[in-house]
């Protein structure tokens, strides 16, 4: 698990996704598109980036400072982006207080598994057409709606 940028290419390469970070209707918001502080994380066999936010309001996340049920500042696991080439994960470091860095570091394995189980719940409800999970706070805006091919979900 690495803390990297998300380098800007990766925005010019990826207008074809409904969800992510800084977009809205198809359009990358100019000067938004900035290199996101991202956790890499292979999971499924596929690479992930995990952005860095702050002010989540919802419970599909690991909190790195605050806490669940208040804004917080931590991994957003919703807006999750699927990084098929490697040259849009920055050799730069994404800076972030030693003490954020010490708590992602420290919980790695439970990082990743949390984030597996996110995705395979993901779609499980999708395969199964479960509205009341696709439809709640954590996976309503997901960006995993951009990888039903890639996560080998079959669309009827």
């Amino acid at each position: 698990m690495d803390l990297r940028k998300l380098d800007k290419s990766f925005y010019p390469a990826n207008t074809h996704l409904k969800q992510a970070l800084d977009l809205i209707d198809g359009q990358w918001i100019p000067n938004k598109t900035r290199g996101h502080g991202i956790v890499v994380i292979s999971i499924r066999n596929l690479t992930f980036g995990i952005p860095l936010r702050s002010n989540i309001q919802h419970k599909s996340s690991y909190p790195t400072q605050g806490r669940h049920g208040l804004p917080h500042k931590g991994l957003d696991y919703s807006k999750a982006l699927l990084v098929l080439d490697s040259s849009y994960i920055s050799n730069e470091i994404f800076r972030i207080p030693n003490s954020e860095r010490s708590k992602l570091k420290d919980k790695q394995h439970y990082i990743t598994q949390k984030f597996s189980q996110y995705v395979e719940r993901y779609v499980d409800a999708v395969n199964k057409e479960d509205k009341n999970i696709l439809n709640s706070e954590g996976y309503r805006f997901s960006t995993l709606q951009n990888y039903h091919k890639e996560l080998g979900i079959n669309l009827k």
